[in-house]
């Protein structure tokens, strides 16, 4: 079963879509609520890391 990304429509696997126990982004850091409270579903492995970098440098800012 496969999900697609919110930010770029990839599609790819979700854990928790999948019914599986868990998710591969479930070892990621979460995102803050302002960089996820557009989002109405998943990102794919490459956007997030997008998300998480732009939103660790936010921090470091």
């Amino acid at each position: 079963m496969t999900t697609r990304c919110t930010d770029c429509g990839t599609a790819f696997v979700c854990g928790a879509v999948a019914g599986l126990p868990s998710c591969w982004c479930m070892k990621k850091p979460t995102l803050s609520l302002e960089a996820s409270a557009a989002a109405a579903g998943c990102y794919c492995p490459a956007c997030l890391e997008q998300r998480l970098s732009a939103q660790t440098s936010a921090q470091e800012a």
